[in-house]
């Protein structure tokens, strides 16, 4: 099914003068990928660690949004400092947006069973949006973000910074990653600005209960807040076993109505070192009528060596 490739940009905040939408991705396997949006997370498992993510959100539509991420992070001088990069990538219809971040942590208690870590990281974003596109549809031809059959470009840098606190089973974190709020639209003939950044405010928090011994059941929160957006909240419990295979429910709080999405997750630990997870969002919005959900799979692969403990023991992802 085609969309109108308009209708998309304004929905993720890209038309003209409209500052409050979802600009960044959102990922559904959130608690696997906690350096995406803390830069403080860098080096806190104590191992080594690549993710890659991909996302198919609203199937369907032509012109949805498809995001593809990797990240790395590891400690560094020990266990005190981290260090961590980020590649990302978004296709919304017109748009392609590519992006690299760099973080750095430092443990501000160094305990062996408590952990405060402060992150920074620095990040540029390419911006690329075809105008020319035949399937781009004008509903106002007098909109000034619209630069009619033109294709355009640019890079912006940002910083970011966050904490992360992890006591035995239990972590909170909070975070901004992109500071500088820059304007990304641009009219030369008119001298208008038509789009920019928008801030967001992320603050995660989660806990691991042993229900057995081969039984853990997990419980992670996610907030987003966006100025002049409503807030949207994943709300996840999952259960593992036998430290090898979970399984969990999230409900998505976000928008006018009472929910968003409900989403399912897979993830298995195959091998020492190789994880694989797989999440489905199905669709509580408007958007049902004509999507068939949205889907993620996500691979994970852990450095340790044989001395070392699967899973640090301060940090329960």
């Amino acid at each position: 099914m085609k969309i109108k490739y308009l209708l998309l940009i304004g929905m993720l905040g890209l038309g003209a003068g409209t500052l409050q939408a979802q600009q960044e991705s959102h990922y559904t396997q959130f608690m696997y990928n906690k350096l995406y949006l803390n830069p403080a997370f860098a080096g806190a498992e104590g191992f080594a660690s690549f993710v890659g993510i991909y996302r198919n959100q609203w199937m369907g539509f032509e012109g949805a949004p498809v995001s593809q991420l990797v990240s790395f992070n590891t400690p560094f001088f020990g266990q005190r400092v981290g260090f961590g990069i980020v590649l990302n990538h978004d296709n919304i219809g017109i748009l392609n947006r590519w992006n690299g971040s760099l973080s750095y942590s430092y443990d501000l208690l160094n305990r062996p069973n408590a952990s405060l870590r402060i992150g920074f990281q620095g990040s540029a974003k390419y911006y690329q949006m075809d105008f020319a596109d035949p399937n781009l549809i004008i509903a106002d031809p007098s909109d000034p973000s619209i630069l009619y059959n033109m294709m355009t470009s640019d890079v912006y840098w940002n910083v970011g910074a966050g904490l992360h606190l992890a006591v035995n089973n239990f972590f909170f974190g909070v975070s901004a990653p992109s500071l500088i709020e820059n304007v990304i639209g641009y009219n030369p003939n008119n001298n208008v600005e038509t789009a920019a950044e928008s801030r967001h405010y992320y603050a995660m928090t989660g806990f691991a209960l042993p229900v057995s011994n081969n039984l853990v059941m997990r419980s992670s929160v996610l907030g987003k807040y966006v100025k002049n957006a409503p807030i949207d909240v994943d709300i996840n419990l999952s259960f593992e076993f036998n430290e090898k295979f979970t399984t969990g429910l999230s409900y998505r709080v976000g928008g006018d109505g009472a929910g968003d999405s409900i989403d399912v997750l897979l993830f298995g630990q195959l091998t020492r070192m190789f994880g694989l997870g797989l999440a489905y969002d199905y669709s509580l919005s408007d958007i049902m009528d004509s999507s068939a959900g949205s889907a993620e799979a996500l691979v994970r692969i852990d450095l340790v060596k044989g001395s070392d403990n699967l899973k640090n023991p301060r940090f329960f992802y």
